[in-house]
């Protein structure tokens, strides 16, 4: 058998190279199969450097997400000076507020009633609880506990949440609450009725509190789900965030976040 093969293949060099219409069919063959052949390893390759991909594109972000809050604190600054005509120094240069750090979820639910997400960046990287958690759509959750490497996060796909949102270019806020159903959609609670809205509307975080800036997106209204003791209204949200297919996300450092914290509770207790 293994002779036959042999002679087979002779056979076969014989006939290619003493025909030129043969030489050149096999030639192009051996092309087309080699070139099927390095387009599927080069899609293997691209599939598994995606991550690095992905990961290098959200180090960026986090970057420029830096920049941008710096430079919004800078131009309220000068538009205060400008009122008052002077300008004070020292505050210019304490311009960063928010920094913004990447991070690669390592595992994650959705379908709990009390979701969460583990991260990997911890206390070594200067993460601590009730730090802010961002997709590159929107809002993702609220660090609750950290280890020296790893980060746990409280899931907006969670019932215990509670945020603190508004309706986009408007006053109009209200709590932000999952109701343990659909990982898509979540709810909008106590806005009063005389309340203006239109289906729609973005829903973004209203800064009240020292987790996240104001004006991050949450998602869209998709309609009135009900009244409650005909005094507030109840929208139903559909989330910006795909939650089910989370794998790089931003966590943000609020450098004035004791502060703010510490000054609310001594006003509110």
């Amino acid at each position: 058998m293994v002779f036959f093969l042999l002679l087979l293949s002779i056979s076969v060099v014989f006939i290619v190279y003493s025909n030129q219409i043969q030489r050149s069919k096999y030639f192009i063959t051996v092309k087309e199969t080699l070139g099927r052949f390095y387009s599927s390893i080069n899609i293997f390759y691209n599939y598994t450097n995606l991550d690095i991909t992905n990961a290098e594109l959200m180090k960026k972000i986090s970057e420029l997400e830096t920049k941008i809050y710096k430079y919004k604190h800078i131009l309220e600054l000068l538009k205060d000076s400008a009122k008052t005509s002077s300008i004070n120094t020292n505050s210019v240069h304490e311009t960063i507020i928010y920094k913004f750090v990447s991070a690669k979820v390592v595992n994650n639910s959705i379908f709990k009633k009390c979701n969460y997400i583990i991260l990997n960046k911890g206390a070594k990287n200067g993460i601590k609880p009730d730090m802010g958690v961002l997709s590159s759509n929107g809002v993702v959750g609220i660090v609750k506990n950290t280890s020296l490497h790893f980060s746990e996060v409280i899931s907006l796909l969670n019932t215990q949440l509670r945020l603190n949102c508004k309706i986009k270019n408007t006053n109009s806020f209200g709590l932000l609450v999952w109701d343990g159903k659909d990982a898509r959609y979540t709810c909008l609670t106590d806005l009063p009725q005389y309340v203006t809205y239109k289906i729609g509307d973005t829903i973004v975080t209203n800064g009240f509190s020292a987790v996240f800036p104001e004006g991050i997106p949450v998602g869209i209204i998709v309609n009135l789900q009900e009244q409650q003791k005909n005094v507030y209204n109840i929208f139903k949200v559909k989330f910006f965030t795909r939650f089910d297919r989370l794998n790089e996300v931003l966590i943000v450092k609020n450098f004035y976040q004791k502060e703010q914290n510490d000054l609310q509770k001594s006003n509110f207790n």
